[in-house]
């Protein structure tokens, strides 16, 4: 009898990566299904002693929320991730899940305080490997990789996939994501300049000619404004590539709207919707249209 070595291996790898999952989200989905929910407020911030990789004066900070249980009494907990940039300020309400037993095991309903970025990172290596794990049974036929419940075969078979389609949903399965990552990282700078950023005037002071090295080797130019404003402690702080009205005749003189985030005022951009929208337009146009293909191509609508 033959053992499929490979199969099993593989098998009992991707195994205990969905299990890792499971693990990191259990005590957080276990108090969400169970426990008992509660508005609270945000009372403060709980520092650490690690800084912030964008500023090397910001720790990181995970908001301390005060909420009532059924007995009366007041409980305060804090978030169990940090972040130099919290989701949440003082004032603002937050939904707690809390312990039965004890109230003070608890989970802040917040994005950002479950672990979604590790638990995205192990079940998209389990993805990574089985997409290489197929393509490795339709380039070889060797049935000593196939899985020792024949699930990967059944997938071949139904999708009818071959050397030519499955290296499209491969890479359509890489691209799709990635865009959606572009589409979320930018909206969330975006939200929070135009929900946390402190306005005020800036000037153009001269136009420069930038010139930038592309990836292919080539020299890439443009001429952009070069814009002064001033923080609230008075710093002066140059946007050197604005893209703002690009074809007007700025000169130097003329006032500009300005926006930055008081963590990181050099930073600034001109506070227009050219500056904000863009990339994120870009990136969801650019998955949409990933994903048009993607079910296309599964409907084999493309060979």
């Amino acid at each position: 009898m033959t053992i499929n070595w490979i199969g099993g291996m593989l098998s009992i790898l991707v195994l205990c990566l969905i299990l890792l999952a499971g693990f990191m989200l259990q005590n957080s989905v276990h108090l969400l299904i169970t426990g008992n929910i509660a508005q609270g407020v945000v009372v403060g911030m709980d520092t650490s002693s690690r800084f912030s990789d964008s500023s090397k004066d910001t720790p990181l900070k995970s908001p301390i929320v005060e909420f009532s249980i059924s007995t009366g009494e007041r409980i305060r907990v804090s978030g169990r991730s940090y972040s130099g940039s919290p989701s949440v300020r003082v004032g603002d309400l937050v939904t707690v899940a809390y312990s039965h037993s004890d109230p003070r095991i608890a989970q802040l309903l917040l994005w950002n305080d479950f672990p979604v970025v590790p638990v995205c990172f192990v079940l998209g290596f389990v993805v990574f490997i089985l997409l290489i794990w197929i393509s490795g049974i339709l380039i070889s036929g060797d049935s000593k990789m196939d899985d020792p419940f024949h699930l990967l075969p059944a997938v071949i078979s139904h999708f009818r996939l071959n050397p030519i389609r499955f290296p499209a949903l491969f890479i359509l399965s890489i691209v799709i994501p990635l865009c959606g990552l572009g589409t979320y990282l930018t909206s969330m700078t975006a939200i929070d300049l135009r929900s946390n950023g402190i306005k005020t005037t800036g000037y153009v002071v001269r136009s420069k000619r930038v010139i930038s090295s592309l990836s292919d080797g080539t020299k890439g130019s443009g001429v952009f404004p070069m814009i002064n404003f001033n923080d609230t402690s008075g710093v002066q702080h140059t946007i050197r590539r604005s893209l703002a009205k690009p074809f007007s005749r700025l000169k130097p003189g003329d006032k500009v709207d300005v926006i930055y985030l008081a963590r990181d005022p050099d930073k600034g951009v001109v506070n227009t919707w050219d500056e904000f929208w863009p990339p994120p337009l870009f990136f969801g146009f650019m998955m949409i249209g990933f994903l048009v293909i993607f079910f296309l191509v599964l409907n084999h609508s493309i060979s």
